[in-house]
């Protein structure tokens, strides 16, 4: 039986969780998993994807070129001023990559320069995880307004970019399923306008919805991390396959059997370490799969005193603040911040994964660790891209 080819194009792309859950899955699904495209502008995360997703023997030294067609960024948040100065993205391997993420894999960098006619035809899965800052608790909420010019506004971007493909493509060549992910303070009362606004355009798109609030600590993961997920199918997609949309949380309602312990590793050589032996906690106590403490007399802020057993799951990983360092207790009652390898981990990557991006020494122990705070848990991905029908 020959296996069918799966094309994913992702928007605001990250590491691509998205394409590495749908090739964890494609066998068992007699799927070949193709990626066609992403657009990414963070560009320590578009040298993360590049190096995960492909296996490099070497990779040479080069200049990496920016013109005005393309807006690239060093922080995630704003754009790079007068990049072409930038000593990294001359004669290093750095630039290599990123001209590879053009040149090889379709990353088109900026969304808000992207035209619909730029994204190829007969996408099979279109993922779009548009920044969450603006939405959380964690960041300012500024919210997702339309001319808010905020990072969460960035969706009208992708409601741009949809109807422009509706004008030119035909249904059957429109993106068969689309896939959303942020936080659940997009559907307070705050946000939630707008998030119904935009399931309106959707259904104005020929595009039925289903909605998912899914914990990854249900999906057999060490984490907490609670996300809606919003899952269009093309109408037409839709009438062909006959497609029903799964309750998913219906099948996913224990705490995960993997623990903290099972992703850390003490022994590392490597691992910088903290003296927090001068510190006390009380006794741990646990909230719902969570076994928690926080030291004494560490500081004025209170999720930074917080440490979490191994024996137990963890909180979300976060790409700035105090859970950005999350502080791991052990067995003999020694702590550990988890580092880089463990966060990748915590995100269903594996080892070897890790070790695919590490091994160049391209990005720093604390750049890999924030990559992983923005991005999805893998498993989660892959219990709904099972559910896809082709």
């Amino acid at each position: 039986m020959n296996m069918k080819t799966i094309k994913i194009f992702e928007l605001f792309a990250g590491i691509g969780t998205q394409f590495q859950a749908l090739k964890n899955i494609a066998k068992r699904k007699n799927w070949q998993p193709l990626s066609v495209g992403y657009i990414e502008w963070y560009t320590d995360a578009i040298v993360a994807w590049e190096l995960v997703h492909n296996n490099h023997k070497d990779i040479k030294l080069s200049d990496f070129k920016v013109d005005e067609n393309i807006t690239i960024s060093f922080d995630s948040k704003k754009p790079a001023l007068r990049p072409e100065n930038s000593k990294k993205l001359i004669n290093s391997q750095y630039a290599t990559l990123l001209s590879e993420s053009r040149d090889k894999h379709n990353n088109l960098f900026d969304i808000s320069k992207v035209k619909g006619t730029s994204i190829p035809k007969n996408i099979d899965i279109f993922t779009y995880s548009f920044p969450c800052q603006d939405l959380s608790h964690q960041g300012k909420q500024k919210g997702m307004n339309k001319d808010s010019f905020t990072r969460s506004g960035l969706l009208w971007q992708v409601d741009r970019i949809l109807e422009e493909m509706t004008w030119s493509y035909l249904p059957s060549e429109m993106p068969k399923f689309l896939l959303m992910e942020n936080v659940f303070a997009i559907k307070n009362a705050k946000h939630n306008m707008l998030y119904q606004t935009w399931k309106n355009r959707l259904a104005e798109m020929n595009y039925s919805s289903y909605e998912y609030v899914l914990d990854s600590k249900f999906f057999n993961s060490p984490q907490s991390r609670k996300r809606v997920f919003l899952l269009s199918v093309h109408n037409s997609h839709k009438e062909n396959v006959n497609f029903e949309f799964t309750d998913i949380v219906a099948n996913h309602s224990q705490i995960s059997k993997v623990k903290l312990k099972d992703i850390m590793d003490y022994s590392n050589p490597t691992r910088i370490q903290k003296d927090f032996s001068s510190y006390s906690y009380p006794d741990f106590k646990q909230t719902n799969g969570i076994i928690k403490s926080h030291l004494r007399d560490y500081t004025n802020f209170n999720s930074e005193n917080a440490i979490f057993s191994d024996q137990g799951i963890g909180p979300t990983l976060t790409a700035s603040g105090a859970l950005s360092r999350l502080k791991i207790v052990n067995s003999n009652n020694k702590i550990f911040i988890m580092n880089a390898q463990e966060a990748f981990k915590y995100m269903g990557f594996t080892k070897a994964q890790f070790d695919k991006v590490n091994k160049w020494q391209i990005l720093s122990e604390a750049k890999l660790t924030f990559i992983m705070g923005n991005a999805i848990v893998i498993p989660v991905l892959e219990a709904i891209f099972k559910t896809l029908e082709f």
